[in-house]
């Protein structure tokens, strides 16, 4: 799904891809309409992909449709005048996760001859960024295609892709009483990260709270369009 900000929006440096949650076997880019808008509204072009879910597909199957979303992604730009413009990635949940994947796997970046340079930053909203620090459950195995401690985990992990070189504006969004992933996940992922980097904590906070930004949570919608702001200072 791809919409351009409506008219009399103000001029912005990036597109924003965002990836849709629901534990990797849920969900639909349409499902999240509060998101684009609030984008949109203040001048970003957005794209929300879809991806294959479990349990009939795994991070291998998801990874190919990452790379699939991307090249298209850059059609669309190109079709509509944004070449110049950077991509801001990011998610909620599960879309995180992959979304992580996206930003930093120098590895997968190399084969559209990117860089990280192509990105202005990335966001997460209550994304399971340290697999783990989450339960060894059914849902976290089919997503990864292994149990922990096996390949297939690491590979699926985003901890895995980072690298001391990373220099990409990361700003991390969790509920403090998110019982779905636990707050750690963003934790360890952001004591790695070596880049430049935001941890914005919801106090009280579920897992769906961090998307209320987009709703009525002013606190954390202001420390976004900052943190956006500095960005586009860069």
């Amino acid at each position: 799904m791809f919409w351009m900000p409506p008219p009399g929006a103000p001029e912005q440096h990036s597109v924003v891809v965002y990836y849709h949650g629901g534990g990797w076997r849920l969900g639909w880019p349409d499902q999240f309409p509060t998101v684009a808008e609030w984008f949109l509204r203040r001048g970003f072009p957005v794209v929300m992909p879809a991806y294959r879910l479990s349990p009939g597909f795994a991070y291998p199957a998801m990874r190919e449709d990452l790379n699939l979303a991307l090249g298209k992604i850059l059609e669309l730009m190109e079709a509509n005048g944004l070449q110049k413009k950077k991509l801001l990635i990011g998610g909620m949940s599960a879309g995180a996760t992959l979304a992580a994947h996206l930003a930093f796997n120098r590895n997968e970046l190399a084969d559209f001859c990117m860089t990280p340079n192509y990105f202005s930053g990335f966001i997460s909203m209550a994304g399971p960024l340290d697999l783990s620090q989450l339960p060894n459950l059914v849902p976290l195995r089919r997503y990864a295609g292994g149990p922990p401690g096996s390949e297939a985990f690491r590979a699926a992990d985003p901890m895995t892709w980072l690298t001391e070189s990373d220099h990409l504006p990361i700003l991390l969004i969790h509920g403090t009483d998110d019982a779905i992933v636990p707050l750690a996940s963003s934790e360890r992922f952001f004591e790695k990260y070596s880049g430049p980097k935001t941890l914005h904590l919801i106090p009280g906070g579920s897992h769906l709270d961090s998307l209320g930004f987009a709703l009525n949570d002013q606190a954390t919608a202001g420390v976004l369009q900052q943190w956006l702001a500095e960005l586009n200072k860069g």
